[in-house]
């Protein structure tokens, strides 16, 4: 694109640091805005600098080396700020004199809509189950200027079936510890080598600082464009069942086992695909005897699956879980996610960069 058709204002991404979903939406669109900004740096924390400092930014700040006057500078320094779910960050940035919007794929889950999305410029719901009736009954809650994004996904695709996927997402939130993420990973991938043929080529993916931590060496954080070549020669997968990795096996067509919930926004993403049929196999923890409520109040959800986390041991029921499961995937031609893009369409990576990019321009 000829500099000149580049719109003027300085933008600055942003991601909440919880599990991988936020950021590896971030990721996605940047490709698409750095054609269209001149300017683009990106401000996080955390695992979230995974997916983006393999990207040519202008500028990456990250908060933990920055005091909080810094943070202000920097915010001050830009015209706009789009965020994936950081409301505190939105509100700051608000307060700085930015333009703010905010994407959100969770519109559907959370039990009242945060401040931050009455106060931003341009909110960007993704469709889901729910999100354009609750759109509908609480339109206090929402600021004038709204627009529905299909999920981020580009379009169908199919894989080629090369090898085995392992992916646990980003695991780490601030309610639980990285030994805690570290010890889950490191049960769900003990019980699936236990009954993964050793011929089968094994990926397993998830944020830098569990994988690190991992025992097997072949665990990894992959930028956005290498995990999607991972995913387009994945025969079937085990994942943690994230919006990011729901959408993922529903644009490749993988067939999926989907893994014990890590927070409550999964575990009610998985209610919701089971309840329309869109699910081939979960190993949930209710089958480990670890019963859980995901529709609790947050932190109790967390300290429950913590709980579980704690006395699971691959040797045991999780294996078990893993093992019935994996019987139910392997042989299957394609995941009954795809079902997803029937109902809510596909494009809205292109459908964000659009939307930002004609309200700054409309704005301006």
């Amino acid at each position: 694109m000829h500099e000149s058709s580049l719109v003027s204002k300085r933008l600055l991404l942003n991601a909440e640091p919880f599990g991988f979903g936020p950021a590896a939406a971030i990721a996605t669109f940047f490709p698409m805005f750095r054609e269209r900004f001149g300017h683009i740096a990106y401000i996080g924390s955390g695992h979230t600098l995974d997916l983006q400092r393999p990207l040519p930014y202008d500028d990456i700040f990250d908060l933990s080396e920055r005091s909080e006057r810094d943070v202000d500078a920097v915010l001050s320094g830009y015209d706009v700020f789009l965020t994936a779910t950081d409301f505190g960050m939105a509100e700051r940035a608000k307060a700085c004199g930015s333009t703010v919007i905010i994407y959100d794929p969770l519109t559907w889950y959370w039990k009242e809509v945060p401040a931050a999305v009455c106060g931003c410029d341009l909110y960007l719901p993704q469709d889901f189950f729910g999100v354009r009736e609750r759109l509908a009954s609480e339109p206090d809650a929402f600021p004038e200027s709204v627009r529905v994004v299909p999920p981020i996904v580009a379009g169908r695709r199919r894989s080629s079936g090369k090898h085995v996927l392992i992916n646990l997402g980003g695991l780490q939130n601030p309610f639980w510890s990285v030994d805690e993420a570290v010890r889950y990973a490191e049960s769900c991938v003990g019980a699936i080598l236990g009954c993964v043929p050793p011929g089968d080529g094994i990926v397993i993916a998830t944020s830098g600082a569990i994988a690190r931590r991992l025992s097997d060496g072949r665990a990894k954080s992959y930028p956005r464009n290498g995990m999607l070549d991972i995913l387009a020669e994945t025969r079937y997968a085990f994942m943690t069942p994230g919006l990011g990795n729901i959408y993922d096996a529903a644009e490749y067509g993988i067939p999926v086992v989907w893994l014990p919930p890590a927070n409550d926004s999964q575990g009610q993403q998985l209610e919701l695909l089971r309840r329309n049929g869109m699910v081939d196999a979960v190993v949930d923890w209710s089958e480990l005897d670890c019963p859980i409520d995901y529709f609790a109040e947050q932190p109790e959800v967390l300290r429950n699956i913590s709980e579980a986390v704690n006395g699971v041991s691959p040797a045991g029921a999780l294996s078990d879980a893993v093992r019935c499961s994996y019987e139910a995937v392997v042989g299957k031609n394609i995941g009954a996610a795809a079902g997803l893009l029937d109902k809510f369409g596909t494009g809205g990576a292109q459908a964000v960069v659009d939307a930002v990019c004609g309200f700054v321009i409309a704005k301006d």
